[in-house]
């Protein structure tokens, strides 16, 4: 179950191009939690399942359900839930998420360590 949670979590999150510190506001948890719940460290409790459902604008179950369940019951869900969350961000006029950047990118902006 734990597996399923983390994988499910996961695929959702990145769905909605959200980021575990983004979605950690929203469910006011913390980003470290949200990795450790996604890398199967640690188990959620019922009322954490609830409000990462409800911080991605799905229902608890989608992210409780296994993967051999119906491929259509999910993408219908991943679509409700991706209209859910463009409509909370224009509700609380929130931002757009940031792009990516490219390992690449990032390491050529990194500051090197000095002498």
């Amino acid at each position: 179950m734990r597996e399923t949670l983390a994988r499910n979590l996961r695929k959702y999150r990145r769905a909605q191009r959200l980021s575990q510190e983004e979605l950690g506001h929203r469910a006011e948890l913390d980003r470290t939690y949200i990795s450790s719940i996604e890398r199967c460290v640690y188990s959620a409790t019922v009322d954490v399942v609830g409000r990462l459902a409800d911080a991605l604008g799905i229902r608890a179950l989608e992210l409780l359900r296994p993967a051999s369940e119906s491929a259509e019951a999910k993408s219908s869900s991943v679509t409700s839930a991706e209209s859910a969350s463009t409509k909370a961000q224009a509700k609380k006029g929130a931002k757009p998420s940031r792009k990516r950047e490219e390992p690449a990118q990032r390491r050529a902006t990194r500051k090197k360590p000095g002498p």
